[in-house]
């Protein structure tokens, strides 16, 4: 559970880093922030409830409906994880691309 709390804590830092960046981002690096922050938030949230939950019924954690609930985080997670992972990409490529720009002198 402590690693767990850890983590939530990391999200919540992140997530603050990210809108405190947001005002000197690229367009995509806000398209990035503005598609990632919604769904951090909704995992960070959803966590806290899980643990709130566990923390008050531990004794109801093989439940269908807390199952359910954590698969469904399980998931959020999954899809930021993916999110996160095609803007990297993205910011990789288009590096690349840049700096092919500017070597080749092409024009934009």
């Amino acid at each position: 559970m402590d690693r767990i709390k850890e983590r939530i804590n990391a999200i919540g830092k992140t997530i603050s880093k990210l809108q405190n960046l947001r005002s000197s981002a690229s367009p995509w690096q806000r398209e990035a922030i503005d598609r990632i922050m919604p769904v951090a938030k909704k995992l960070a949230s959803n966590t806290t409830a899980a643990i709130e939950h566990l923390n008050k019924n531990p004794l109801r954690i093989n439940e269908p409906q807390y199952q359910q609930y954590l698969k469904s985080n399980a998931e959020t997670a999954s899809n930021l994880a993916a999110l996160v992972k095609d803007f990297v990409e993205y910011g990789k490529t288009r590096t690349t691309l840049e700096a092919y720009e500017r070597k080749l002198e092409v024009p934009k």
